[in-house]
């Protein structure tokens, strides 16, 4: 999908669905974003999110609002954080001990003597097939990984403590090709930290 394509195929839907002649119901707009619910799905965009690529611009006024550009530096000392597992299929509710719906998930590892805070993450799913790319940015607001200790980030739709809204229409659960996700996590004060994962062919599966 090119940007021209979004923004032309955005101003017909949000111009329709606003007009007296469509329901009530069609131009509601739950996260005030001026993009009507019914025409988020076709834009992949959130419909409970006004800045769905997290790059602080709204969805509406947005050219990509699925790409945000990276603004995390690449500055600061040697992590003392390591990516130890990222996922973004077979994920495991250790909670719940059962199966859990396919999401991004990442799990990082503290091998320094202090908490760590600030962190944020930056990251791309890219379409194998079609070349199609989303980037989406995010600051993990309350996440802090223990010291000599473990914790996760999980990008999902739950509400729960290291818990952050991931995007509901993105080419992730859109899209049936194998995809790439690349992430980058960064932690005030320390140099970011990346990895890949690839995801095979299908959208993002529910667990039974």
């Amino acid at each position: 999908m090119k940007t021209l394509t979004k923004t032309s195929l955005l101003a017909v839907l949000t111009a329709f669905t606003l007009s007296a002649a469509v329901p009530a119901f069609a131009a509601q707009d739950t996260d005030g974003d001026g993009v009507p619910d019914t025409a988020e799905p076709l834009i992949h965009t959130d419909p409970m999110n006004p800045d769905t690529d997290g790059d602080g611009m709204n969805d509406l006024k947005d050219d990509n609002p699925v790409f945000a550009a990276d603004p995390i530096k690449a500055d600061g000392a040697s992590a003392p954080f390591s990516i130890k597992e990222a996922l973004v299929e077979n994920n495991y509710d250790r909670a719940a001990r059962k199966d859990a719906p396919d999401h991004l998930e990442i799990q990082l590892v503290n091998a320094g003597g202090t908490d760590l805070t600030g962190f944020s993450v930056y990251y791309t799913i890219k379409d194998k097939d079609t070349g199609d790319t989303e980037a989406y940015f995010a600051n993990l607001d309350g996440f802090s990984v223990p010291a000599g200790g473990d914790a996760r980030i999980h990008f999902d739709d739950a509400t729960v403590a290291g818990h952050f809204r991931a995007n509901p229409n993105s080419i992730y659960t859109t899209s049936q090709n194998a995809k790439l996700f690349t992430v980058e996590v960064k932690a005030d004060g320390f140099q970011p930290v990346t990895a890949q994962i690839n995801k095979d062919a299908g959208g993002a599966e529910v667990a039974d």
